[in-house]
């Protein structure tokens, strides 16, 4: 059976928040990353050396306009750490901010999402850590990086 597109979006931002879990739990912090689905149903992961969190982001950002180029990218997911706007913003300030697009959506006036996924980092005592992850909030915008 075929995966539809929600699917395959679900399935990326999965990985996403699975990935940024771990390295969380290993290194208490996680630089920006890039997930991509292309037409071919491969995922292609991107990330960089840079430290700077807003410089990597950026050369990420660079990274996917050539991509895009290419015109094989089904899915996007950018993924950084950020904070909760303060209008969803309860007693967790820290999230996960993921930046999702597709193709299927480019028609759409809202044609991506920033999905906020609040989380706070705990410990169990023995140098052992856990992410404990709340209800994600989904805000809607137009299509940055797939618009044609």
């Amino acid at each position: 059976m075929q995966e539809s597109q929600d699917e395959k979006a679900f399935r990326l931002l999965e990985a996403s928040v699975n990935r940024v879990q771990s390295t969380l739990e290993k290194t208490k912090h996680f630089q920006p990353f890039l997930l991509l689905l292309n037409e071919k149903g491969v995922v292609e992961f991107f990330d960089n050396e840079e430290q700077d969190s807003a410089q990597s982001y950026h050369l990420l950002e660079e990274l996917l306009r050539v991509r895009i180029k290419e015109n094989d990218v089904e899915v996007l997911v950018l993924a950084v750490d950020a904070r909760m706007p303060e209008t969803f913003a309860k007693d967790t300030p820290s999230a996960i901010r993921l930046h999702l697009e597709e193709k299927s959506q480019i028609k759409n006036k809202i044609g991506a999402r920033f999905i906020y996924v609040p989380y706070e980092l705990c410990s169990t005592g023995k140098d052992e850590r856990f992410v404990r992850l709340e209800a994600p909030v989904a805000v809607g915008l137009r299509a940055e990086y797939i618009i044609c």
